[in-house]
């Protein structure tokens, strides 16, 4: 059984302006469109580093009670940064509570997650420590032909936009 999501109309306000009002840097995907807690995103990696140029699949579990309630992070692929399908430690998470706030929206928590990339001193629970520049290499080139079977993503056609 699905939880209830407390507050759906905030949730599709902040998808439907998502929507109007795009990033360049990155899009968002609703797998499920009864389910308004897992929102999929792809975000491009940021430019100026070994990221530049691979698209990174993710996942943002909203909590029933978003927005008074941080989310859960994942990336879906491998970056060479962040560990796959375990959620992800930094301010606009479930980790931290306290420095949360309401008026957080998706742009912010996929920014805030993206400038993280390339803080090689930051580290917590789900990021690689010391990332291996090959392996962000390889990763890199591979995200670039991702499909998520869930949301229909393909990464082959955001490349070329």
């Amino acid at each position: 059984m699905k939880p209830r999501v407390q507050n759906p109309h905030i949730i599709q306000r902040m998808l439907a302006q998502e929507k109007r009002d795009p990033d360049p840097n990155y899009q968002i995907f609703l797998p499920d469109p009864s389910n308004l807690l897992e929102i999929h995103f792809s975000v491009h990696g940021p430019q100026g580093t070994l990221y530049e140029g691979g698209i990174y699949h993710g996942l943002i579990m909203l909590d029933p009670d978003h927005p008074f309630k941080p989310p859960h992070i994942q990336m879906l692929t491998p970056s060479g940064r962040f560990e796959t399908h375990k959620n992800i430690c930094f301010s606009f998470t479930a980790y931290h509570p306290e420095t949360w706030s309401p008026a957080c929206k998706l742009r912010d928590i996929i920014i805030g997650l993206s400038s993280m990339f390339d803080a090689t001193k930051e580290v917590g629970l789900g990021f690689i420590q010391n990332p291996n520049p090959s392996d962000v290499v390889e990763c890199r080139e591979k995200s670039r032909t991702y499909q998520c079977t869930q949301c229909s993503a393909n990464h082959s056609l955001l490349s070329s936009q």
